[in-house]
């Protein structure tokens, strides 16, 4: 058998400093893993709503060539927030206020030969402003 010096005895597990240490840095760990989650939750909203502007961009284009007589004469415009029942663009209004927000007001415009469809609205969860501009031929 080996001797050891003496003043060095062999350790016989953890002292409670070591212990209270790694508790410490596993919850740094666990606190940093919360506030990337909590991130990936706001952006991944944000996302899912200029998604489905795009997306509605898209379905009042439809809506346009589903009527292309008054399409081309500019009958599809309007800056009211509230869009016109008769030609279903007032449906359309309520479609983009429910996929962003609800004082979301859509303006389309129409220059000659084109529709500029333009989409604003405020995204608190990350304090930005965003918007949606199509240009849209009948």
């Amino acid at each position: 058998m080996k001797k050891q010096p003496l003043g060095l005895k062999k350790q016989q597990g953890v002292s409670l400093l070591e212990v209270m240490i790694s508790v410490l840095v596993l919850g740094i760990g666990l606190l940093g893993v919360a506030a990337l989650q909590t991130s990936s939750m706001r952006n991944t909203n944000s996302s899912l709503e200029r998604t489905m502007a795009v997306i509605l961009t898209d379905t009042l284009s439809e809506l346009l060539r589903a009527n292309p007589e008054a399409a081309r004469l500019g009958n599809y415009a309007f800056s009211d927030c509230a869009g016109s029942a008769e030609l279903g663009t007032a449906a359309w209004v309520e479609d983009v206020k429910q996929a962003t927000r609800a004082d979301t007001c859509p303006v389309v415009s129409w220059e000659g030969d084109r529709y500029t469809v333009t989409i604003n609205w405020g995204d608190e969860r990350l304090g930005a402003e965003n918007q949606i501009v199509t240009q849209v031929m009948p």
